[in-house]
């Protein structure tokens, strides 16, 4: 893509399949607990509170990591400890390195075109152990996890710190993301242009593309 020379990519539910890794992760957990897959979806209700409040900086991850299942076995009436169980699914998730189909021949497609790099919103210790698994680290230039920055996507804190660390400027970059709150509005805040990923089909005036599958994406990196 003209002028392009650094390619930022989301990665869970961009290059990494998160939903099946959580589902499995979760069915993990559940089991080890006791609880009904039946009610996964309040589980999700409350994971997505969670992340929610994170993203606008009202909670640390640290904290994050229990309060979910602290709300989540409250309202299912499950006496677990909250801590314990968020230490288990954390470490049933770093396990379950999953990546979406033909994210791994886009990647080698475009190493050594662009300069590759990973922004995601994360548990770093999960993150990392995750891409390790995969064996994806290879392909990034740099890997930037909100945790160890200390801001999360969408401040433009964030995409601040990337530039810096990368010595790049704003129209050099291209944010590719499936988060229209995190990646694209997070994008549009820090005046870096972006594609939006959605496997739905969606669009999104606020991207300068909006594409649906991978080989849509290559051609306009191409």
């Amino acid at each position: 893509m003209k002028g392009k020379k650094y390619l930022l990519f989301d990665a869970d539910n961009t290059l990494y399949d998160f939903n099946a890794s959580e589902a499995a992760a979760l069915r993990r957990m559940f089991s080890q607990y006791g609880i009904d897959i039946s009610l996964l979806p309040i589980y999700h209700e409350e994971n997505l509170k969670c992340w929610f409040l994170y993203e606008h900086g009202q909670m640390t991850l640290d904290t994050l990591e229990t309060e979910r299942f602290r709300r989540f076995l409250q309202r299912i009436g499950n006496d677990a400890d909250p801590e314990e169980a968020g230490n288990a699914y954390s470490g049933f998730l770093a396990e379950e390195g999953i990546m979406l189909p033909g994210a791994l021949e886009l990647l080698g497609s475009l190493q050594g075109r662009y300069s590759l790099s990973i922004i995601t919103n994360g548990i770093a210790r999960i993150q990392h152990e995750r891409f390790r698994r995969t064996d994806t680290e290879k392909y990034f230039d740099r890997i930037f996890i909100s945790q160890e920055i200390g801001y999360a996507k969408p401040d433009p804190r964030f995409f601040s710190y990337v530039l810096d660390e990368l010595g790049a400027d704003r129209s050099e970059c291209l944010v590719i993301g499936d988060g229209l709150t995190s990646d694209i509005q997070g994008a549009e805040n820090a005046g870096i242009d972006s594609i939006y990923v959605s496997w739905s089909g969606n669009t999104t005036e606020k991207a300068a593309f909006s594409v649906s599958s991978f080989s849509e994406l290559a051609r306009i990196l191409a």
